[in-house]
C-alpha cells in the first residue's frame, strides 16, 4: 500500500563557516540586453532601457555546461526581436561565461569595457526534420557531452540532442542576430502519448548509465502525465517507450489527478528513479517518485512526499504555490534536493535545499536552508537573492507582463562521472532580480549565477 509521506521540516543552526559564506551571487548575465549586440538598438543594461530579456524573460528551460568557458544554453519559445535577433527564428541562445565582469555594456557604444558573457547568437536544427518550434526544454547531460532539446507546445512533442559545446551563429560574439545549425543535430524520436492523456511537453531529464553508456533514458514530463523513455543501444536506438503514468498519481486513492500542467518538471535520482512536481491550488507540495525500472501503461506513482513550509519561510503563501523546478545532487555519500517553489502570488520565489534520508520506500527529507524573496529576513543570503522573483507588470520588473509568468527553473553543473556530483557548488537559475551593480532598480530578467555554502 502507498503511503503519502509528510515531509520532516528542520533548520539546523548556521555554524560559522557556513554563515560565512552564505547563498552568493556569483554574477547575473543579463544576457539578451546588452552583450555582443551590434545593430546599436541596446545601449546600456540598465533600469533606464525598454530591451530587456526577450528570451530570458520568459523564463524557460536553461541548460549548463562545465568546462572552460561555462556555457548557458536558454530555451527559446516565442520570435519576439527586442533581443536583437532575427525575427521568426526559434532556437537556443548560447551564451559563453567570462570571469571578468568590469560591467555589462554594448561593446559598439562602450567597446573597451569587459562583458562578463559572450552571447554567440542563436542555435537552430537546420529544419532536419522540420525547425524547432516553441522550446519548452533543455538538459545537458554530461557523461556523452549532449544537449538535449524538447519542442512543440503539443501533447506529441519532439525530442533532439546536439553536441554539447555547440555555440551560435556568432561564435565569438558580436551579432546576436547570427544562427547556426547545432553540430550533429539529430531528432530520435516523438512523444506517444498513444494513451490519450493530452498535455504538452513542459519538461525533460536525460540519464545515461555511468556503467553503461549505452543504457539511456529520457522523461517527459507532459503537464498530464510522465513518459519514460530508452535506448539500450546507445545514442542510435532504437527507442522504446519504456511506461507511461497514469494521469492521477495514485489511480482511486485520496490524490488529485494531474491537471494540464501539473508535471512541470522531472528529474533522475542516483538509482535511476524519475520524480515528478505535482503543481495544483492549495497548499499542498506534492512530489511524486516512479521506479525506473517500471514497464507498460498506467503506471502509480510509488511514493508521494508532501511537503510542508520550511521555518524558514516568511509566510505559509510564500509556499503555496506548488514546486515548478527540481534537481538532485550529490553531496559525498549524501543526496540533496534542490527545489524552486513559487508563491501562491505568482511573485515571490524561494528555492530549497533538502537532505534526503532512508532508502527505496522509506525515503524522508528535511530542508536544510534555502534562498530568495518568499524567506524571512536573516537568512544568510545577499542582497540580489533577496529579490528573486518571478515577471511581473513592466511597473514591478523588466520586461514586464500582463500578469505575472509562473516558470522560473534551474540548473547544476553536473560532472561527467554520471553520478549526481557537481563540478562546483554552484546553480543556475533563470529569473528576475535587482542587480545594483547595474544600477538597476527594478528587477530584470536574466541568468543568476548563485554560489552556495556547504551542506550542513
Amino acid at each position: 500500500m502507498r503511503k503519502i509521506w509528510s515531509v520532516v521540516i528542520a533548520l539546523t543552526v548556521l555554524s560559522a563557516t557556513a554563515s560565512a559564506q552564505g547563498f552568493r551571487t556569483v554574477a547575473v548575465y543579463n544576457v539578451l540586453d546588452a552583450g555582443n549586440d551590434n545593430t546599436g538598438g541596446i545601449t546600456r543594461n540598465n533600469a533606464t532601457s525598454g530591451n530587456l530579456g526577450a528570451t530570458t524573460g520568459q523564463e524557460r528551460t536553461l541548460a549548463v555546461r562545465p568546462g572552460e568557458p561555462i556555457i548557458v544554453y536558454i530555451a527559446r519559445g516565442a520570435v519576439q526581436t527586442g533581443d536583437g535577433r532575427a525575427g521568426g527564428e526559434i532556437g537556443l541562445a548560447a551564451i559563453l561565461l567570462q570571469s571578468k565582469s568590469d560591467g555589462d555594456f554594448n561593446p559598439r557604444t562602450m567597446p573597451d569595457l569587459p562583458l562578463n558573457y559572450i552571447d554567440t547568437g542563436l542555435i537552430v536544427s537546420g529544419g532536419s526534420p522540420a525547425p524547432f518550434s516553441f522550446i519548452h526544454a533543455v538538459f545537458y547531460e554530461p557523461v556523452l557531452d549532449k544537449v538535449w532539446v524538447l519542442d512543440r507546445s503539443s501533447a506529441t512533442p519532439r525530442v533532439w540532442y546536439f553536441d554539447g559545446g555547440s555555440v551560435g551563429g556568432a561564435p565569438a560574439g558580436g551579432d546576436v542576430a547570427r544562427t547556426a545549425v547545432a553540430r550533429n543535430i539529430v531528432s530520435p524520436f516523438v512523444a506517444d502519448n498513444a494513451s490519450g492523456l493530452g498535455g504538452q511537453g513542459y519538461a525533460l531529464a536525460v540519464r545515461v548509465n555511468p556503467h553503461n553508456r549505452d543504457d539511456i533514458t529520457v522523461a517527459l514530463g507532459m503537464g498530464t502525465h510522465l513518459e519514460v523513455w530508452q535506448s539500450r543501444s546507445g545514442l542510435a536506438g532504437p527507442w522504446t517507450l519504456r511506461f507511461e503514468s497514469s494521469n492521477d498519481p495514485d489511480g482511486d486513492g485520496s490524490l488529485p489527478p494531474f491537471g494540464s500542467s501539473s508535471v512541470r518538471d522531472v528529474a533522475f535520482d542516483e538509482q535511476g528513479d524519475i520524480w515528478v512536481t505535482h503543481q495544483q491550488s492549495g497548499l499542498h507540495n506534492y512530489l511524486h517518485r516512479y521506479d525506473g525500472e517500471s514497464l507498460g501503461r498506467g503506471i502509480l506513482a510509488r511514493e508521494t512526499f508532501d511537503f510542508e513550509a520550511p521555518s524558514f519561510i516568511s509566510s505559509p503563501s510564500a509556499f503555496a504555490g506548488g514546486f515548478n523546478a527540481i534537481r538532485f545532487y550529490r553531496a559525498g555519500e549524501t543526496i540533496f534536493l534542490w527545489a524552486v517553489n513559487r508563491g501562491s502570488d505568482g511573485a515571490r520565489i524561494t528555492v530549497v535545499r533538502y537532505r534526503r534520508q532512508g532508502e527505496r520506500g522509506r525515503y524522508s527529507f528535511t530542508a536544510v536552508d534555502g534562498f530568495g524573496s518568499g524567506v524571512v529576513t536573516g537568512t544568510d543570503q545577499d542582497a540580489t537573492l533577496a529579490t528573486l522573483r518571478l515577471k511581473g507588470s513592466a511597473t514591478e520588473t523588466q520586461p514586464g507582463a500582463p500578469a505575472p509568468n509562473g516558470f522560473l527553473y534551474l540548473s547544476l553543473p553536473y560532472a561527467a562521472t554520471g553520478d549526481l556530483t557537481l563540478t562546483a557548488d554552484e546553480l543556475y537559475l533563470n529569473g528576475f532580480v535587482v542587480d545594483a551593480t547595474k544600477n538597476q532598480t527594478l528587477p530584470t530578467s536574466g541568468i543568476i549565477r548563485v554560489s552556495f555554502p556547504p551542506p550542513r
